[in-house]
């Protein structure tokens, strides 16, 4: 379920800074077919949003794996 937990974890506010710049950047200079169609933005937020908790869980997982095994 849904914890305030993530929010207060150091990895979270590590990488949300570059996905969001990644996310505004890819929007402001991507050709204007992608913008025009609705359906690719929903894509690329999409797509931004499972490769950043993806990143957050993998990342998260090893961390935690590694500091049960010291």
């Amino acid at each position: 379920m849904f914890s305030f937990q993530t929010f207060k974890d150091k990895r979270y506010w590590i990488l949300l800074p570059p996905f969001i710049v990644i996310f505004v950047g890819i929007s402001v200079f991507a050709p204007n077919f992608f913008l025009e169609n609705p359906i690719m933005i929903l894509m690329l937020l999409l797509l931004n949003g499972i490769l950043f908790w993806v990143t957050y869980h993998s990342w998260k997982y090893i961390g935690d794996k590694k500091h049960r095994d010291n």
